[in-house]
């Protein structure tokens, strides 16, 4: 029975299901096993001795083990030393080893990933919904004399076919998820607009009136096809950027407190819808619109970092020195979909830049370097500290 019960300890140790004290027994008697003077002894005399310490341990009357009983006791050691191998759990040394290693356990990090697809998804005009990310690549819809097409870098294109454009103005809605990489998609008249995460465009399939008007939610980034006869104007809530063909960044996010427009070429009109409020825009200038108890107000920077406000198409994290934490957890929790919550009076002003294919922990370790927060991450919820 000693026997059994030493074969029986054995795999407890090995698959981790011993009680502490198994444990300190088969750790006491492997020590034990080494020669003290460091001398190197055969591997059959390890076995040996480990097994017999063992049973000795189980029975303290029991010194050795009885002769008729030593085929068994052979065929339990070398059961014994084959099942540890075929575990992959060697708790002693083949080669001798004077001192005992001891296997820690360390627990791995929690961390999340940056998004590793686009997952957005288009609502056509009759309410069906086109999820890009199952969608193979080439035509995914018709509408009217309009087709949808999907290139193979996830792009998205509204075509008209040989018949020419669609004779009726019908909208559609491309949403793009929080946790979404961001989606590239040309328009009828040959506009592009680059959708960040968390944000929203709808438009017009064939733009067939006197104008080429959208409107957005979050923030997006419109390289517009010039067209005199056509301005291109883009709607969000109380506000409109009316332009002809130029290049300009809307930053309009439910949760931000101002909605901020931002020109990079050419030349775009801010104004509110509701009055006569209303401010031209040059390049390298910013247009920051905001709802007061008179009246919408719009005020014009040009200490603006374009590149700061242009990183999240470029695939970067950038933060001035004087943008706050709030701000830049905002941003992060949009890309990697997570929850974020503060613990104590979490303030500061704090820059850097990073790579937006960064995991969260590379990111929030270069924010940490500024003495300003610390943060922990626990599942899908990020946790600022003072």
């Amino acid at each position: 029975m000693r026997q059994k019960k030493a074969l029986r300890l054995l795999r407890r140790y090995m698959d981790g299901s011993a009680t502490a004290e198994e444990k300190a027994i088969v750790d006491k008697w492997y020590a034990s096993v080494a020669e003290p003077d460091g001398s190197s002894i055969d591997d059959e005399t390890i076995k040996e001795q480990l097994y017999l310490r063992i049973v000795a341990a189980m029975n303290k009357d029991a010194l050795v083990v009885p002769f008729y009983k030593k085929a068994l006791y052979k065929w339990t050691v070398a059961a014994s030393i084959i099942l540890m191998v075929g575990a992959g759990c060697y708790f002693f040394s083949l080669n001798k080893a004077k001192e005992q290693t001891e296997i820690v356990s360390v627990p791995v990090p929690q961390d999340i990933a940056p998004p590793a697809a686009n997952r957005a998804m288009i609502t056509l005009a009759n309410g069906h919904k086109v999820f890009l990310d199952s969608m193979a690549n080439g035509s995914i819809a018709v509408q009217g004399n309009i087709k949808i097409v999907k290139d193979a870098d996830g792009k998205l294109s509204y075509q008209a076919s040989a018949k020419g454009e669609g004779q009726e103005e019908i909208y559609n809605t491309l949403y793009n998820p929080r946790g979404s990489k961001v989606i590239d998609i040309a328009l009828a008249d040959g506009s592009h607009v680059w959708l960040n995460a968390g944000s929203s465009l709808t438009y017009p399939v064939a733009f067939v009136g006197k104008e080429r008007k959208v409107s957005i939610t979050g923030e997006a980034y419109f390289e517009v096809t010039r067209n005199a006869a056509r301005p291109f104007i883009v709607d969000r809530g109380k506000m409109s950027v009316r332009v002809l063909g130029t290049h300009f960044n809307v930053n309009a996010y439910d949760d931000e407190t101002d909605i901020r427009v931002t020109l990079l070429e050419g030349s775009v009109k801010v104004s509110g819808t509701r009055n006569t409020a209303s401010s031209i825009i040059k390049p390298g200038e910013q247009a920051v619109f905001s709802q007061a108890k008179g009246g919408a107000q719009i005020r014009v920077s040009d200490d603006v970092d374009v590149d700061e406000v242009m990183a999240w198409k470029n695939g970067k994290f950038q933060f001035g020195e004087k943008t706050d934490i709030q701000t830049i957890m905002r941003q992060i929790s949009r890309w990697y979909d997570v929850e974020v919550e503060y613990k104590g009076n979490v303030t500061g002003l704090i820059g850097g830049s990073i790579s937006r294919s960064a995991n969260v922990s590379s990111v929030l370790e270069m924010l940490e370097k500024t003495g300003e927060v610390k943060f922990k991450i626990e599942g899908k919820k990020i946790i600022g500290l003072k």
